[in-house]
């Protein structure tokens, strides 16, 4: 990971602490998700222009005079602005801050609608099985962060253990620590493994 990708890491790590912090001990004034939401899409802007920044110049690299290279990063640079709502982190971090400013959306249907078809993750058999100990889920828990599941008891002695500890599903794009406040049962998955094991 290079130094922008490193400090990039810091600063989402920071807004999501400020949320947590706005959502233990502010007011109402300091719970409004609009306002977190637009630094959130500032660093996606910063994010997507480094990105295009690195193709650029990878492009215009193999160029062999200067007019020829500024002609090339010019033409890959000249693109209207990428839209934010799409971008990975930010729909990481509307998912991560609105139960926490808003905990009224908190299984209702508004949070259902606001989701992002890529970021759910169906109750398949993966769903099924503990990334951690590769045994049966007894008593689910879902990640808020990423929608992963882990069972309660195994993923809460991995956090006492080390608290800086990032979903161990092997793969998973989010870059922040799980948080034990995230971690909500997932009573749905749960009735699902008790009516199979009842059937098996």
């Amino acid at each position: 990971m290079n130094m922008f990708d490193a400090n990039m890491r810091k600063v989402s790590d920071s807004l999501n602490n400020t949320v947590q912090l706005a959502a233990e001990y502010g007011d109402e004034s300091l719970k409004e998700l609009k306002q977190y939401s637009e630094l959130a899409e500032k660093l996606c802007e910063i994010e997507s222009l480094m990105s295009t920044h690195r193709k650029a110049i990878t492009e215009a690299a193999r160029e062999q005079t200067v007019e020829a290279f500024d002609r090339t990063y010019d033409a890959h640079t000249n693109k209207k602005n990428p839209y934010y709502k799409g971008h990975k982190r930010y729909k990481t971090f509307v998912q991560y801050a609105k139960p926490l400013l808003d905990p009224s959306l908190e299984g209702g249907d508004q949070q259902e609608a606001d989701e992002d078809d890529d970021l759910i993750i169906e109750n398949d058999d993966s769903n099924m099985i503990d990334p951690i100990t590769k045994r049966p889920l007894e008593v689910p828990v879902r990640n808020r962060q990423c929608n992963h599941v882990y069972e309660k008891d195994v993923i809460e002695d991995m956090l006492k253990k080390n608290a800086n500890t990032r979903c161990p599903v092997v793969g998973c794009p989010e870059p922040n620590f799980i948080q034990p406040k995230l971690l909500v049962v997932d009573r749905n998955l749960q009735q699902k493994l008790q009516r199979l094991n009842m059937n098996a």
